[in-house]
C-alpha cells in the first residue's frame, strides 16, 4: 500500500484516469481537464475507505506508517498546493502580461463593482438558505460562505471571530463554534471547485456565448494577436521564473491592517500573480528578461494545472463523498447554491450591465471567487490567457469584500 498511496503516484494517477474520463462527451458537454478533479476524489474515496478506515479504531502501534502519514497530512502534502499554485500564477501571469494595460483600460471601475456584486450575491444567498433552511447550525454560515467562495483568509477571519464570541478564546465552547465553521468550509469547498469548474463550461453554452468571437473581439480591443507576440527568451528563463516567485511570495506575505478586523494578505496565489503581471509588463529588469517563449510558460501552466486539480481531488475528494451521504447534506446544498447564485449573478450582471468581454468576465468571475481552478477553466474553455487579467483585477478586491462579509454575516439574527 506505500506504493499506491504515494502522493505522487496518486496525483499521476488521477491525471491518467481524468484525462480518459474529460473526454466522456454527454448532450455535448464534457468534463475535458476538470476530469482531473473528479478522477482524484474517486481515488481519494477508494483509499480511505478501503486503506485507511480499517485501521481507525486500530491501536496506535499496530497503524501501519502510510496510514499514519495520511491522518497527519492528507493524502497529498500541503506544500504541494502552494508548489503547484506558485507555478500555474507565474505562468498565466507571464502570458497576460504584455496585454494587461490595455485590459485594464476602460474596465477598471468595472472589476471593481462586479467583485462587490459577485461576493454580496454569495453572503446574501447564503444568510437566506440559512434563514429558510431549518435545522442548520448558524455557527456553519461563514465557513460555508468561504467555502462556496474558496476564501482561505476570510476562513482565518471566521475562525477568530467565533473564537472571540467566548470571554476565554480557548474555552471548549470557543473551539466547538470554530469546529463548526471549519466543517462549513470543508464540506462546501470542494463542491465550490466543481460548481465553478462546471460553471465556466455551461455559462457560455446556456447564454449563446461565442468563445471564439469574443477572443477575436478582444484582440481587436487590445491590439494585439498572438503572431505579433515579441518574444525576447527562446526558452524558459529559470531566472526570470524564479524573480517573479520570489517576488510574488514576498508580496503574498504583506499584511494589510483592517483597523478591529485584522489584517489580510494576498496569499501566493495573489502576490504571485501581481508579480508576474506587473514584471512582465515591464518586460525586462536589468540584464533579465521576463518575456518568454509562450509555448514553455504553456507547458508549465497545463502541467501545473493537471497537478494542481488531482491535489484538490485527492485532499477533497473523501471529505465530499462523506458530506454528501451524511447528515451534512444540507450544508453541502447550502454551499452550492451560494457558489451557483454568485457565478449566475456576476455572469449576467458583467455580460448585460457591464457589457464585458467574455474572456475577462470569466477570469473575473473567478478572481472575485478567489477560485485558482476555476481560473485554470476559464482559460481552457476561452482559450485565451488574457482570462488572468481580469482575475488579477477583481481578486484582491474580492477578497477584502468576503472578509468584511464575514464579520457582517456574524452579526445577521439567524
Amino acid at each position: 500500500m506505500d506504493v499506491l498511496t504515494n502522493p505522487l503516484f496518486l496525483m499521476c494517477m488521477a491525471i491518467f484516469l481524468g484525462y480518459y474520463l474529460g473526454k466522456i462527451s454527454l448532450a455535448r458537454f464534457k468534463l475535458g481537464i476538470s476530469g482531473t478533479l473528479f478522477a482524484g476524489m474517486a481515488l481519494s474515496w477508494l483509499v480511505y475507505r478501503y486503506g485507511v478506515e480499517p485501521f481507525a479504531d486500530t491501536n496506535i502501534a499496530t497503524i501501519p506508517p502510510y496510514v499514519s502519514r495520511i491522518l497527519a497530512n492528507g493524502l497529498v502534502e500541503a506544500a504541494y498546493f502552494d508548489f503547484l499554485l506558485l507555478l500555474f500564477v507565474a505562468a498565466v501571469g507571464l502570458l497576460a502580461a504584455q496585454d494587461v494595460a490595455k485590459v485594464f483600460r476602460g474596465n477598471g471601475l468595472k472589476f471593481m463593482i462586479l467583485a462587490v456584486v459577485i461576493t454580496s450575491t454569495g453572503a446574501a444567498t447564503a444568510y437566506l438558505l440559512f434563514r429558510l433552511i431549518p435545522g442548520l447550525n448558524p455557527l456553519s454560515i461563514a465557513g460555508v460562505y468561504t467555502g462556496a467562495l474558496t476564501s482561505s483568509p476570510g476562513l482565518g477571519v471566521a475562525l477568530e471571530v467565533a473564537g472571540s464570541m467566548f470571554a476565554d478564546p480557548l474555552s471548549a465552547a470557543a473551539r466547538t463554534a470554530q469546529a463548526s465553521v471549519g466543517l462549513g468550509y470543508a464540506v462546501a469547498y470542494p463542491f465550490s471547485v466543481i460548481t465553478v469548474i462546471t460553471g465556466m463550461q455551461l455559462l457560455p453554452k446556456l447564454f449563446g456565448v461565442d468563445s471564439a468571437r469574443e477572443a477575436a473581439e478582444l484582440n481587436e480591443q487590445i491590439g494585439a494577436h498572438k503572431s505579433t507576440v515579441t518574444v525576447v527568451s527562446k526558452g524558459l528563463d529559470m531566472r526570470a521564473f524564479a524573480l517573479v516567485a520570489l517576488t510574488g511570495f514576498c508580496i503574498g506575505r504583506i499584511s494589510i491592517p483592517l483597523a478591529s478586523v485584522g489584517s489580510i494578505s494576498l496569499g501566493t496565489t495573489g502576490g504571485v500573480l501581481v508579480a508576474a503581471l506587473v514584471l512582465g509588463a515591464r518586460g525586462r529588469l536589468g540584464p533579465i528578461s521576463l518575456w518568454m517563449n509562450a509555448k514553455a510558460l504553456n507547458v508549465v501552466k497545463q502541467l501545473a494545472l493537471y497537478f494542481f486539480l488531482a491535489y484538490v481531488g485527492l485532499n477533497y475528494g473523501h471529505q465530499a463523498v462523506a458530506a454528501m451521504a451524511g447528515p451534512n447534506a444540507l450544508l453541502v446544498l447550502v454551499g452550492m447554491l451560494t457558489t451557483a447564485m454568485s457565478l449566475l449573478v456576476g455572469f449576467l450582471f458583467g455580460r448585460y450591465v457591464l457589457h464585458m468581454n467574455w474572456v475577462l468576465l470569466s477570469g473575473a468571475i473567478c478572481g472575485a471567487m478567489t477560485s485558482t481552478p476555476g481560473l485554470g477553466a476559464a482559460i481552457d474553455t476561452t482559450g485565451r490567457n488574457e482570462a488572468a487579467g481580469g482575475y488579477g483585477a477583481t481578486y484582491p478586491i474580492g477578497l477584502l469584500c468576503k472578509v468584511l462579509l464575514v464579520l457582517l454575516l456574524n452579526k445577521l439574527p439567524l
